[in-house]
């Protein structure tokens, strides 16, 4: 028996790793989709017929296994729906192996089981492993009832039953503890990628990430044979609300300064901080007239808007712009980026609070 419990609770592991790796991208929550929690569902299902096959024979016509951990294990993560599929799924499983009154049973053994399971994790309070070992030992209780049910002399079989209820508690604590600790190691990577590509302060895409993004817009301009643009923008006089206010109000201004400009990009526009008080739009499929355009409606919207300080205190403020764009007949990608600092420094140089291109100026 011993045997039994580690082939079952190897099956469970490997399962739920491979399980993982092919769905770590939509993992199960209860606010998955319909289609994850069907999918989910199905799986936990199959791996509950694996799960038959390798269990162990009490009599001709009854099986002990670990079936169940798969329906709970999907209710804690997904609900009533996953739980409810795995269950219809083991119980086909069930009578595929054989039909009789062990198998009816079984049936019955695995809508409750789901039933309870959903109630549970969705009224009970607490902590994830206090509701999984009401999971876990509310499924080995039906589990064990059902057996009492379909035995004719429960003590002849008493030493299956421990065994089958140390095996679930073994084995579910395993899993649990297995598939908790890969999910979070998968959400701290998917994290840590996102704030490598993001400016911590602005939620905006950071240099490296801009880089990313110009580079591709540059490719995508060059194959449609369509004009590209972008905009630099750097705000005025930035250094003096540091001085004046402080660290922490510039900080308040750079965040409010970000979302005033998500909310003036079109969709598919590239929004980057690329450092300090400075900022980039990149334009796919614009010319320089549009371009100049988006810029001079950035400028007039940052000057008209009153930026408000941890304090509460309200203060306005001006950008300066330097607009570029490529043209792919021209085949000069490598001035795009060069054209815009160079106009953004002229911008600088000219009074500020105005937007520039290489050979000209407006207000």
């Amino acid at each position: 028996m011993i045997s039994d419990l580690v082939v079952n609770i190897s099956l469970l592991m490997s399962f739920t790793f491979v399980w993982h790796q092919l769905f770590r991208k939509n993992r199960l929550t209860m606010s998955s989709p319909v289609q994850i929690k069907i999918i989910d569902g199905l799986l936990a299902g199959f791996l509950g017929i694996i799960l038959m096959h390798y269990s162990i024979g009490v009599n001709e016509m009854t099986i002990l296994d670990l079936r169940h951990i798969p329906v709970v294990l999907v209710a804690f993560y997904g609900g009533f729906l996953p739980a409810f599929i795995s269950a219809v799924v083991i119980i086909v499983g069930r009578f595929l192996i054989a039909v009789n009154f062990s198998s009816f049973i079984a049936l019955f053994m695995m809508l409750v089981i789901a039933l309870g399971a959903g109630l549970i994790v969705t009224f009970m309070k607490g902590g994830a492993w206090k509701r999984w070992t009401a999971l876990l030992f509310y499924s080995q209780l039906i589990f064990s009832i059902a057996l009492y049910i379909v035995v004719d002399n429960y003590w002849d079989v008493l030493q299956y039953a421990l065994f089958h209820v140390l095996s679930t508690i073994i084995g579910g604590y395993l899993t649990f503890y297995f598939v908790d600790y890969i999910r979070k190691n998968t959400e701290r990577y998917y994290r840590y990628k996102e704030n490598a590509l993001r400016d911590a302060l602005t939620g905006l895409n950071n240099v490296r990430s801009f880089d990313t993004h110009y580079n591709r817009m540059i490719k995508e301009s060059m194959d449609e044979k369509v004009e590209c643009a972008i905009c630099l923008i750097d705000v005025d006089h930035f250094k003096q609300i540091n001085d004046t206010y402080g660290h922490t109000a510039g900080d308040e201004v750079l965040k409010q300064l970000a979302g005033l400009l998500k909310g003036l990009t079109r969709s598919g526009d590239i929004l980057s901080r690329n450092g300090g008080e400075e900022f980039s739009l990149l334009l796919p499929k614009c010319t320089v007239g549009q371009a100049k355009d988006i810029a001079t409606r950035v400028r007039e919207a940052v000057s008209e808007f009153n930026f408000t300080l941890p304090d509460q205190r309200k203060i306005q403020l001006t950008v300066s712009v330097g607009v570029s764009a490529f043209n792919p007949d021209e085949g000069k990608e490598e001035a795009l980026f060069q054209d815009a600092d160079e106009a953004l420094y002229k911008a600088k140089q000219s009074g500020r609070n105005i937007v520039c291109t290489s050979w000209e100026c407006s207000y």
